[in-house]
């Protein structure tokens, strides 16, 4: 049986002022992980860096714009045609105030301790 394909994902782990992260609550009728919390970032799009990617991501889902510091971490994620490598960016935001996107239903600004307890999607329940 063939090795299933990777594609890139990029997410950025985005703290407050305070020390808190930002997670994105999937909407419930998302095709993946609904209703779990989740980091904004997306798959890049073919011809895409991973920079501008994330950039467009976190714009599209919060509309924050992000300065990416360093990279935080990655992960894995198994799905039935492909498996996703996330490479997790620590980033800066311009504000705190989030608009919503339609792939998602709420937010939460949590104490990294805090966000261990949540119903995180799988790929970063290693990084809090």
């Amino acid at each position: 049986m063939p090795e299933k394909p990777f594609s890139l994902a990029v997410s950025a782990l985005i703290r407050d002022d305070e020390g808190r992260v930002l997670l994105l609550k999937r909407a419930a009728a998302a095709s993946i992980n609904p209703g779990k919390w989740d980091l904004p970032g997306g798959a890049l799009d073919p011809g895409e860096t991973f920079d501008r990617a994330l950039w467009r991501e976190v714009r599209e889902e919060t509309g924050m714009r992000v300065t990416l510091r360093h990279v935080a971490g990655a992960g894995e994620l198994a799905l039935p045609t492909r498996r996703v490598a996330y490479l997790v960016m620590t980033c800066d935001v311009d504000r705190t105030e989030i608009s919503l996107s339609p792939e998602h239903e709420d937010y939460a600004w949590v104490a990294p301790g805090e966000a261990a307890t949540m119903d995180l999607v799988e790929q970063f329940r290693g990084l809090f």
